[in-house]
């Protein structure tokens, strides 16, 4: 059986995120990149994954962001969703 996974970077979200990720959290695999965030970013998102990953160092660029994401997955299927988003 395929496996779904959900990518998500994100800075400062704690206003958000937590809506988002409860739209989510039936996915078998959710990879969050935390780009820095100074509020309780991290710790919402660990209440739903353990796959939050704080060591990436924010390099101006969305795409390399994006894809250091992608590479954490092992899902089959990705879907990329904001922080500020819902399923």
């Amino acid at each position: 059986m395929k496996k779904l996974g959900v990518s998500m970077i994100v800075k400062n979200e704690a206003d958000c995120i937590g809506i988002c990720l409860e739209s989510i959290k039936d996915a078998d695999e959710i990879v969050i990149i935390d780009t820095g965030s100074e509020d309780n970013t991290v710790e919402i998102c660990k209440r739903y994954t353990d796959k939050v990953y704080t060591d990436y160092l924010w390099q101006d660029d969305f795409a390399e962001a994006r894809n250091m994401s992608l590479s954490r997955c092992e899902a089959d299927w990705l879907l990329i969703i904001d922080a500020d988003e819902q399923l």
